[in-house]
């Protein structure tokens, strides 16, 4: 299998990078991509906000947004584009998190501004959400995606509504009630959270089975793929999916890692192992995710740093524990966004975001060979 290497990003509004390209725009990015031997796009059309435009009434719709503002078009050209040019296309869509104006779901937790909110998979009416989006998208754009990015960020909490649902896993799984579980002594050196995490990753096994059946029921034929989250603090590192699980339950899916803070720098072997390793050893066909040219903020307990230290260390563990799949998010810095910003850019050692993103192409050379 030909290893895939590109870029992961966004046409949504807020994110900073592609929400007002224009078809000119698009070009410079695809030819840049094309002349560096990149071969793979991960194209985010739906994240906290929306960047397509959409018939289901519960999705934003940011008029600003030129791929909303050009019903598709953008979209359609940017997929085909990169087709034309060798690449493989994906799409990426969030399922659990929606502009808080937008959505008429029940319980939820606000989310990083307050004007966002997320949802955990037993949220009556979510599923069902989930799906009539992923039914419009592979509607909309599946004959130009070789494959789907399933993104459940943050659905694994702890709410009222799931303690009879957990309750009845764990007797039919031989497992403690919910009342045992939050009676665990909390120790630093014991993770506690065990049942629960293989009572969530079975919930999201059984959305992923949701998704699939009604991808599969449109036409859909393309790659299969879930990010499953690692947090990273210092000296710990935690994987919120059982592994094995869920590899056993969808060995046919792949799975997109990433670093929470995408920081190099913090727990690096540590973060290696949890992002490459053990889902390769599992069995998962693994696709890592960092950074590219992305100016999201490192915590405050570490110094400054640079972006082209960034993508160095993350070429040097690409080479090193060969992921099946290396993607950079982040390609361009255009407005001052939420996870790339034009402002903030200078502070990561570059002026320009194309001669970032033209800098960080030359570099990705070690990888692709």
């Amino acid at each position: 299998m030909e290893k895939q290497f590109g870029f992961w990003d966004y046409t949504c509004p807020r994110h900073g990078s592609l929400e007002r390209y224009t078809r000119a725009d698009w070009d410079v990015l695809l030819d840049d991509m094309a002349a560096g031997g990149l071969n793979s796009l991960v194209l985010g059309i739906k994240w906290l906000t929306t960047g397509y435009a959409s018939r289901l009434p519960w999705l934003d719709q940011d008029p600003l947004c030129s791929a909303v503002a050009s019903e598709n078009d953008l979209v359609h050209y940017a997929l085909r584009g990169a087709r034309q040019r060798g690449m493989r296309t994906w799409l990426l869509v969030v399922g659990t998190i929606f502009p808080l104006r937008q959505s008429d779901l029940p319980g939820g937790i606000p989310y990083w501004d307050g004007q966002y909110k997320v949802y955990d998979l037993d949220t009556p009416g979510l599923p069902e959400r989930i799906c009539m989006l992923f039914d419009e998208v592979v509607e909309l754009f599946g004959g130009e995606a070789d494959g789907l990015v399933v993104e459940l960020e943050f659905c694994d909490g702890e709410a009222e509504h799931r303690i009879p649902i957990y309750n009845q896993w764990a007797a039919d799984n031989n497992r403690p009630d919910f009342a045992a579980v939050k009676a665990i002594r909390l120790e630093p050196r014991v993770y506690p959270f065990t049942h629960w995490r293989d009572f969530t990753t079975q919930r999201r096994i059984d959305i992923l089975r949701q998704v699939e059946k009604t991808v599969r029921g449109k036409g859909f034929s393309g790659k299969l793929s879930s990010i499953i989250e690692v947090d990273n603090q210092p000296t710990v590192v935690m994987g919120n999916v059982n592994l094995i699980q869920l590899q056993q339950a969808l060995p046919h899916w792949s799975v997109v890692t990433y670093d929470s803070i995408y920081e190099r720098r913090r727990n690096r072997l540590a973060t290696m192992d949890f992002c490459v390793v053990q889902p390769r050893a599992a069995g998962l066909e693994t696709h890592y995710l960092t950074r590219g040219v992305m100016t999201f903020g490192i915590p405050p307990d570490l110094p400054p740093t640079s972006l082209q230290e960034q993508w160095r260390m993350s070429l040097e563990d690409a080479v090193t524990y060969q992921p099946d799949s290396l993607w950079f998010m982040g390609s361009d810095c255009r407005l001052d966004g939420m996870v790339c910003s034009h402002l903030k850019l200078p502070q990561w050692g570059f002026h320009d975001p194309l001669q970032a993103r033209q800098h960080l192409i030359q570099m990705m050379q070690v990888f692709s060979h």
